[in-house]
């Protein structure tokens, strides 16, 4: 069937990221009760904003049981670089609807109580503003299982996908009714098994040095036999802007 993105990232039929590499990229975690957990990926916007998917959080939680880490490479050890942030704000984008087919304007920006401190290891990246990136090789990135239930991965994964058209993108899901592609998306397909597993939600994918996706839904049994569905933020850059 099909899931939004939302337990814990799993990319599926990738490697180890390289240390260093993932400078972008965020744990976002959730408390609970005297220990926190990570639910989802997140980017560095600036050194106020890091972005996610809106279906990531939840209306009605307060934003301090929500934190993120930043310069992480595996999740259970202390990375050098590694930083850790409270958000003084949250914005889900208003026309984002979790029972609309396609699950649309699912992303979410979250400004941290004090700015992100810089480093070898933890900076911005940029963010797409125009580009159709159909046909190039890509990059997803997150942690959690490396294949369909397996076990949780405590190294950051990445794999190379080819970024495929909108077109296509539906052509491919129009096997599932409710899987509505539109223009805020960005779909990823190689067809070798590589897929941004059921809970990649809020993860990355680069084309390159730049931020083109956020994880948004995919297929259940994540064996890579249907593309994986990004937001495009190329089609929220001015409401990025405003974050």
């Amino acid at each position: 069937g099909l899931v939004s993105a939302e337990i814990s990232p799993r990319i599926v039929g990738g490697s180890d990221a390289t240390y260093g590499d993932h400078y972008f990229i965020g744990s976002l975690q959730k408390r609970s009760g005297t220990s926190w957990y990570h639910i989802c990926g997140a980017v560095i916007y600036n050194e106020n904003i890091i972005v996610t998917a809106a279906h990531c959080l939840e209306n009605g939680v307060p934003i301090n049981m929500y934190r993120v880490r930043v310069g992480d490479h595996k999740l259970n050890n202390y990375d050098e670089g590694e930083g850790l942030y409270m958000f003084s704000a949250m914005h889900i984008h208003p026309y984002y609807n979790r029972h609309a087919p396609g699950y649309p304007n699912d992303i979410a920006c979250m400004r941290t109580s004090t700015p992100i401190s810089f480093n070898n290891y933890v900076g911005s990246i940029t963010f797409d503003t125009a580009g159709s990136w159909a046909g190039q090789l890509c990059t997803l990135w997150g942690w959690g299982r490396t294949s369909g239930g397996g076990p949780l991965s405590n190294t950051l994964q990445q794999v190379n996908i080819t970024a495929i058209t909108n077109t296509e993108c539906a052509s491919r899901w129009s096997v599932i009714s409710s899987a509505t592609i539109n223009s805020g998306h960005i779909c990823f397909y190689s067809g070798s098994g590589a897929s941004a597993c059921s809970g990649d939600g809020g993860g990355p994918a680069t084309c390159g040095n730049t931020l083109v996706g956020i994880a948004s839904w995919g297929i259940n049994t994540c064996d890579g036999s249907l593309p994986s569905v990004y937001t495009r933020v190329s089609q929220f850059s001015q409401w990025l802007a405003t974050c």
